[in-house]
């Protein structure tokens, strides 16, 4: 089964972390407390509809000089060439080279593709995914050198050389976190037994699935939880049947969250072969083009919109104000355009017509071109 979004670079950090572990579970909640299912409903239905701007509104000083070079480290999989694909065309509007570097999936990989950024000379570097510890001697020498590093789609603070981990970072994994779980509290009406399906090692998972237990815990004490871990192999293959085995054991669970979208890789089948698909809805983040049409052909499931192609965009725009000698919080500070995707909207989603990835708001680049003052 083909392997895509998320996997290969898990496959890499993990790897190189040396942090295989067996698929286990835990579980917590219960409480007698009622749930608030109307603070729940109230925060869900603050993003049912699809977003019309890019949320960061503060314009670059003045139009960023041309002529710069970036490289990204990219990450062999679908939604790693969406993002660098946004980003080159990101480059070209701003007038500046753009270059990628694939990374394998080795142990080495990341440290190794950051030596050959560096040697190149770029103006600026951008990875994604990859813990900066792994990086820490090649963010050295980046700074050394000084080449400013952008990360996203990390669960790091940034440390000296890194200038910004804010997209797709902590605060904005916490808070998708925080918004699928007030719809599982709003649909469920406070009645939800969830497994979490997630891999433990992968710290940027960890900061949804916590954000996610911090709030059902808030709106629905009563609510349970148990998490379900995977190994990066499993995907497609072991975590199915996974899944399978978690709702066999416990027949009153009604939902499960997934982490990612493609931990449910051959999880439909499974379910039919075993006869539990109509025991569950499932919710979760980053949802692959899969996931999306699943929805479009009357999946019930809630998935939080991931706007990989304005990721790519926020990457130049930070390193525009970067560039500048701007202030960066006004970027740091804005989150990015999402909604809460279900069978209901996903119709009048924005998704890109080529890749089935999420978009959210159509006119994106026209609205960058503006903060770019061009």
């Amino acid at each position: 089964m083909r392997k895509t979004s998320w996997t290969k670079a898990i496959v890499a950090v993990v790897s190189a972390s040396l942090l295989a572990t067996a698929c286990s579970s835990s579980d917590s909640g219960g409480s007698s407390e009622p749930a608030d299912v109307s603070a729940a409903v109230a925060v869900a239905d603050q993003f049912q509809a699809a977003p019309t701007n890019l949320i960061l509104d503060t314009p670059l000083s003045r139009a960023p000089d041309t002529g710069k070079f970036v490289i990204s480290i990219e990450t062999p999989q679908p939604i790693a060439v969406a993002k660098d694909d946004a980003i080159a065309q990101a480059a070209d509007v701003l007038g500046w080279r753009y270059q990628r570097i694939l990374m394998d999936t080795d142990a080495e990989a990341a440290p190794k593709a950051m030596d050959q950024a560096i040697a190149l000379k770029p103006d600026a570097i951008h990875i994604a995914g990859t813990p900066l510890a792994m990086l820490s001697k090649q963010i050295e020498s980046a700074k050394a050198a000084g080449i400013p590093v952008i990360a996203d789609s990390v669960g790091d603070e940034p440390v000296p050389g890194v200038i910004s981990t804010s997209i797709d970072g902590i605060a904005q994994v916490q808070e998708w976190g925080k918004m699928v779980a007030s719809q599982v509290v709003a649909d469920s009406d406070g009645n939800a037994n969830i497994a979490i399906f997630t891999i433990t090692d992968y710290s940027i998972l960890n900061i949804f699935t916590d954000a996610f237990k911090a709030q059902l815990e808030t709106l629905c004490p009563g609510c349970k939880t148990q998490m379900v871990n995977q190994q990066v192999t499993d995907l497609g293959t072991k975590t199915p049947q996974s899944v399978v085995s978690t709702l066999q054991r416990d027949p009153s669970i009604n939902w499960a969250v997934f982490s990612f979208g493609d931990l449910v890789l051959g999880v439909d089948a499974a379910l039919r072969g075993a006869g539990l698909q109509d025991q569950v809805r499932f919710a979760g983040q980053s949802p692959s083009p899969e996931n999306l049409k699943s929805l479009k052909d009357g999946d019930d499931s809630v998935w939080v919109g991931f706007p990989i192609q304005i990721i790519g965009w926020r990457v130049l725009d930070m390193l525009a104000r970067q560039f500048n000698g701007d202030s960066l919080q006004p970027a740091d500070d804005a989150f990015l355009p999402t909604q809460l995707l279900n069978k209901n909207n996903i119709d009048s989603a924005v998704l890109d017509p080529d890749t089935g990835f999420y978009i959210g708001v159509a006119d994106y680049q026209e609205q960058f071109e503006k903060l770019w003052l061009k």
